[in-house]
């Protein structure tokens, strides 16, 4: 039987229509064809900078791609077009985020910036949005909530990429009609609150989380019990950034609420030994927001996941609920790349 060559490259037909790109390369360190170019200094018929960049792509429904060539540059990023929109990041491995050459880096702190989204140094307000190998960070450090990423939209991925900040360093938070989103073999780092959101339903695969200082790593805030949001850490390793300036042995929590409606599990995921005893915290003494929290964990490992778990968390029987496919819908497949699966 004749194989198409796209299945011998592991790439499934039905992704041709989606924001990710259908090349796959150990290496990528030119742009593919057709790709809007980003290198600073930029040569002719180049940008340099990623904004001007996305402000030459159509605001239509056609698919577009934008290559960055190695460099740390130094913006704010807002993405809004229409249509399905890829960026990539220039790297020697494209299955980590550790040879990741390409950098935006920006400093604002939300109480300058009026609000949680608008001090994200990347900020992705549209559906069907795939990120590959860039580092993103909000320098701003202690003191206020300031965002490396912001990201509202639905059918939206992020392969590769690391994220840097204190407080609120990741946001994914709500869409027009829906929120799935999707961050796979990511480096996530902070430590207060920082991977946060009220609307998402997003699903975490094979990150690092790496705290810089004591607090929660999660903070889920729906806003009714009606609402679904939904944070699944799966296959996982929690532990203490290599920027951590102190000891943090179990001074770090998997999450609190937001709201007394939160929803997080951790699932097969290594803890390490910040992680405190207790798991979980309260949101406040003065507002606990306990009442009807989903706090789970299934079958972790590592010193942090032992401990006397709090009392308004459980530990789970099976994944039912809480795989890819029950946090981001049945057609997740049809979206999120499996390459990073």
């Amino acid at each position: 039987m004749f194989t198409p060559l796209l299945v011998l490259l592991g790439i499934s037909t039905a992704l041709l229509s989606t924001a990710f790109p259908v090349e796959k390369r150990a290496s990528r360190t030119s742009p593919p064809s057709g790709a809007v170019i980003v290198k600073n200094p930029a040569a002719s018929g180049q940008f340099s900078t990623i904004q001007a960049a996305i402000n030459s792509l159509p605001n239509d429904s056609s698919s577009r791609t934008i290559f960055i060539f190695p460099g740390t540059y130094s913006e704010q990023v807002s993405i809004t077009r229409t249509g399905p929109t890829t960026i990539l990041g220039s790297t020697t491995d494209t299955t980590s985020y550790t040879s990741n050459s390409v950098t935006i880096t920006h400093s604002l702190s939300a109480a300058a910036a009026g609000n949680d989204d608008s001090s994200g140094t990347l900020r992705v307000h549209k559906d069907n949005f795939s990120m590959y190998n860039v580092n993103v960070r909000n320098t701003f450090g202690v003191g206020s909530q300031a965002l490396a990423l912001s990201s509202y939209g639905n059918n939206i991925g992020y392969y590769g990429c690391a994220f840097y900040g204190y407080q609120d360093t990741v946001l994914a938070n709500e869409g027009t009609l829906s929120c799935n989103q999707y961050f796979g073999v990511d480096y996530i780092e902070g430590a207060v609150d920082y991977i946060f959101g009220q609307h998402a339903r997003v699903f975490f695969q094979r990150n690092v989380i790496a705290s810089v200082a004591a607090g929660a790593i999660t903070a889920d805030g729906p806003t009714s019990a009606s609402d679904t949001s939904l944070f699944v850490i799966n296959r996982s390793t929690v532990q203490t950034s290599t920027a951590a300036k102190t000891d943090l042995t179990g001074k770090v929590f998997l999450g609190r609420p937001w709201t007394q409606w939160a929803r997080v599990a951790f699932t097969n995921t290594n803890l390490g030994a910040l992680i405190n005893g207790a798991g979980w915290e309260i949101w406040s003494t003065a507002t606990p927001n306990t009442a009807a929290v989903t706090f789970a964990e299934f079958r972790n490992t590592g010193t942090g996941a032992s401990g006397t778990r709090a009392s308004f968390s459980k530990k789970l029987s099976s994944t039912a609920g809480y795989n890819a496919a029950d946090v981001l819908g049945s057609n997740w497949t049809s979206w999120v790349d499996q390459a990073y699966v």
